[in-house]
């Protein structure tokens, strides 16, 4: 079994210490894996329409046990955010990272950034400041029950690997792991099967979670529909490669229709604890 640990990254509403410069992190939800980089995005934005402002630096600051499970890393993102900005210009990119200990155990943890600059490149005013907080859970589908069901992720009922909110007849567990709209009454996503005449055999194509390590994905087939099921004839191939899923052709050629007369696939879901 290999259970993962996840947390989910809860951002605060932006803080602006200087009225001309406003640091806004986005998106103001997100998620990670315990030893892992959670890296974030955000704008800068300077409002001043007449002066330039010059970015010195960026400083972290964590409250109580988050000091012991968690490092900022500022160096190699900051890099990229330009030294000067211009009146009116944003920035819109990588602000900084925290990686997560290997350790760290679920909770709730809170810190705050701060860009610090000015007019020269020896200022040290502190020009705006944001906090954020993480809420952590156990596997990456916890951290998928938060996000997308907030105060029922508890509430079975709601949130639990066989309910389906939506009433869409997919049960969240799939939703999940197919990248999915919980919340939305759609069956757009779904694996879709297909008929190949290059090997006149079926393929199922279907979406897999890169940061789904706590899901097996399996394709089957079958020559009905009661079984035995199998995955031993089944190849796969990626079509597609996205930052957060993979699309996926599982190819039935060992079993063409002309020496079946009929064949069946379907698509597997394992979660572990």
């Amino acid at each position: 079994m290999n259970t993962r640990f996840t947390l989910l990254i809860c951002l605060a509403l932006t803080a602006t210490v200087r009225a001309d410069v406003v640091l806004t992190l986005t998106p103001s939800v997100q998620y990670g894996v315990k030893s892992n980089e959670i890296v974030f995005t955000g704008t800068l934005s300077n409002t001043n329409t007449t002066g330039d402002v010059f970015l010195n630096d960026i400083q972290f600051s964590f409250t109580g046990v988050a000091t012991n499970y968690l490092t900022a890393i500022s160096n190699a993102y900051f890099a990229n955010v330009p030294g000067i900005l211009s009146a009116g210009e944003t920035y819109s990119d990588i602000v900084f990272a925290v990686a997560l200990d290997s350790a760290t155990p679920a909770g709730d943890y809170f810190g705050t950034v701060t860009i610090v600059g000015g007019t020269n490149i020896f200022a040290v005013d502190t020009l705006a400041s944001q906090p954020f907080e993480m809420s952590s859970s156990d596997t990456p589908f916890g951290a998928w029950q938060l996000l997308e069901f907030g105060t029922d992720a508890t509430n079975s009922v709601v949130s639990g690997d066989f309910a389906d909110p939506d009433f869409d007849g997919i049960v969240n567990l799939l939703e999940y792991a197919l990248h999915l709209d919980p919340n939305a009454l759609s069956v757009t996503g779904l694996p879709i099967p297909q008929l190949d005449p290059t090997c006149g055999c079926l393929t199922l194509t279907y979406t897999r979670i890169l940061d789904a390590t706590d899901l097996s994905y399996m394709v089957e087939g079958a020559d009905n529909p009661g079984g035995p099921w199998n995955s031993a004839d089944i190849t796969e191939s990626i079509i597609d490669a996205g930052t957060l899923t993979l699309t996926i052709r599982a190819s039935d050629a060992a079993n063409p229709f002309a020496t079946t007369g009929k064949r069946f696939l379907h698509l597997k879901v394992t979660r572990s604890p």
